[in-house]
């Protein structure tokens, strides 16, 4: 039954004076905030722990408000921001609205049309920022109405355009005969779908480079919107493959600038390898090292046993340079395969981002990991722990190339991010993952027993028993419940059509002990089209239709030249999808130009079996065979 105008006259009335009443206090204006934070026991400048009366009173009230008109349309709850702004909507004849982020006082943004969109904290737009991993809370209020609030975490950026959406970026590179390509695919909010076209294309314009050996994404700049880096590891005069990284910067809303550097194009920085074979750009990601609120770049490379960082200058980004002016330089002079990739995180909770690096080769191949943990924005100069392969799962001697591939997430409800390593020749390539939880200690985060271990399919299933199992790995929130789910990718699987394993996080188990060749099974598999296609070699979970749930995106790049989406189902999993056996996917990009779509995703690593040529080609190198 609808209310007297009277009496809704009157509560406002009562409201308007309780506003001011409040003023002069935390409570400056109680209806810019809900009372989320407040059940969720988090302190902020509405909830003070010690005054019950504040922290409960915020429910009197919104008895008496309406449902909010306001909406967030890019982010939900438990959502991974992957953008530099939140965008939304409000009713035409509404002219603003008040949007928050934890317990800092609300801006008021205008409406326009009924759309709205606010900057996310970033260092050179609004002197503040979000340290990646780290959980908050956004509103989004109109006056006398209730707030929209969510709980989301900070992840990297990938949205090139500001438009509030992260991009698919991925780079088409199939060896030292082609012409290499870097693509951004932008997010159709209305169709719910990418856009088919590309809105970047990024090219050297020449072969022989290997440019689009990777991909990466970040904010180097700190103006909200992702730039990107591209590596061209066997860029040389000569046959040196001294290697080059290219990094473009967003200009905004109209995005990254295509560009041909071969045809009047220029990259906005230039970084040169000058160690002979170091292929410098083979791994590249892009995290905030120093903790100064803008993205570094940090350069992995298993050919010379390397690893360097470059610091982001502020708004000017990161500087053309060599390796030889590297903030940061870690080469142990070590033979096996140290930075056979790297990945950033906080392991011990503490605000600041620490390094890992695996060295897959180590002790015939057994495998280690280099853990330097950061001391309040610098890294040490040798690492605190070394993480080796655990026994007798991977055996001495034979060893599994533990951290081939690795990822950092957030595995439970702690606030120190954990880890999943990748042993992909584990008895003969059939191949096998292991799941750690750090401690948050300073000095040994990781106990050497893995909390779970996932074993991959019978050999015998495989290509040529070759499974490659854990040669590819992805983490995120697949189901919305706010815990890490794990994407697991085997080339070899299915007499090597390639296979890819969803393995659910449980809220309470965690992840299970799961053998694929004793009768275990994920709650979702997804396997390619063709027969060595190399289905899995890009893996990732990114939202790809503008729900705000992480999807997964799987490339095939071999033969098949695509890269495919299967979106999330929020309480709940993707079906099984066999591509070979008629099985569907959400979407299929093919780029206009190139081979090997999808070769590297941005945020991923090259497959195990580039791996292996490169271990291949650097043994040749080390006997002087070639």
């Amino acid at each position: 039954m609808a209310q007297n105008p009277k009496y809704q006259k009157l509560i406002h009335f009562i409201l308007a004076i309780g506003m001011t009443l409040f003023s002069s206090n935390c409570w400056t204006n109680p209806l810019t905030h809900p009372p989320l934070e407040c059940l969720m026991k988090l302190n902020n400048f509405l909830c003070p722990d010690n005054d019950l009366l504040k922290k409960y009173s915020p429910g009197i009230y919104l008895l008496f408000l309406p449902e909010s008109r306001a909406t967030i349309s890019n982010l939900t709850n438990h959502s991974i921001v992957e953008t530099g702004f939140v965008v939304g909507t409000a009713p035409t004849d509404v002219s603003f609205v008040n949007v928050g982020f934890d317990d800092a006082q609300p801006s008021r943004i205008p409406v326009i049309n009924g759309s709205w969109r606010a900057p996310l904290p970033t260092k050179a737009v609004t002197n503040s920022f979000w340290t990646y991993g780290s959980l908050h809370t956004i509103y989004v209020h109109i006056p006398f109405e209730k707030s929209n609030t969510i709980l989301v975490r900070k992840g990297i950026n990938k949205d090139t355009d500001g438009d509030g959406y992260p991009d698919l970026i991925a780079s088409a590179n199939v060896g030292a005969g082609s012409q290499g390509y870097g693509y951004v695919f932008s997010t159709n909010p209305i169709t719910k779908t990418l856009n088919s076209t590309p809105i970047t294309s990024l090219t050297d314009g020449i072969t022989q480079t290997f440019f689009g050996s990777r991909i990466t994404s970040g904010d180097f700049n700190g103006d909200g919107f992702a730039d990107v880096f591209i590596g061209a590891q066997a860029f040389t005069p000569g046959t040196n493959y001294l290697g080059k990284s290219y990094l473009f910067l967003s200009r905004g809303q109209s995005g990254i600038p295509s560009q041909n550097l071969n045809s009047g194009g220029a990259a906005d920085a230039i970084l040169d390898g000058i160690s002979g074979t170091g292929r410098f750009g083979t791994n590249i990601i892009g995290a905030d090292i120093n903790g100064d609120g803008y993205d570094d770049g940090i350069f992995a490379s298993p050919w010379n046993d390397e690893v360097f960082i470059f610091y982001s200058q502020g708004t000017a980004a990161i500087n053309s340079q060599n390796t030889n002016t590297a903030n940061v330089v870690y080469k142990p002079g070590v033979n096996d395969n140290f930075g056979s990739y790297a990945q950033a995180g906080d392991i011990n909770g503490d605000g600041y981002i620490d390094l890992l690096v695996s060295a897959a080769t180590y002790s015939s191949s057994l495998g280690r990991m280099y853990i330097y943990i950061s001391n309040q924005g610098i890294l040490p100069e040798a690492p605190q722990q070394m993480l080796v392969a655990p026994t007798p799962g991977c055996a001495i001697g034979v060893g599994c190339q533990f951290g081939a591939s690795f990822v950092l997430d957030y595995f439970n409800s702690d606030r120190c991010i954990d880890l999943a390593v990748g042993g992909p020749t584990f008895n003969s390539n059939q191949g096998i993952v292991f799941v750690y939880h750090s401690t948050c200690d300073a000095t040994n985060p990781f106990q050497n027993a893995p909390v779970s271990t996932l074993i991959g399919p019978p050999n015998l299933s495989c290509n040529g028993s070759n499974c490659f199992f854990g040669g590819s790995l992805a983490s995120g929130d697949t189901n919305g419940d706010g815990l890490s789910d794990l994407l697991i990718g085997a080339t070899g699987a299915s007499s090597g059509i390639g296979d890819v394993y969803l393995v659910l996080n449980d809220p309470i188990t965690g992840f299970p002990n799961m053998n694929l060749s004793a009768g275990g099974s994920p709650n979702s598999l997804f396997a390619g089209l063709n027969t060595g296609g190399n289905f899995s070699q890009g893996l990732k979970f990114q939202d790809t239709n503008a729900d705000g749930l992480q999807d997964i995106v799987v490339s095939e790049p071999i033969t098949t030249n695509r890269v495919y989406t299967f979106h999330s189902i929020r309480g709940g999993v993707p079906a099984n999808q066999n591509l070979n056996g008629g099985g569907v996917t959400s979407q299929t990009l093919i780029p206009p130009a190139g081979n090997s779509f999808g070769n590297t995703i941005a945020l991923w690593k090259q497959t195990v079996e580039n791996y292996f040529t490169i271990v291949l080609n650097r043994t040749k190198k080390i006997l002087k065979l070639g």
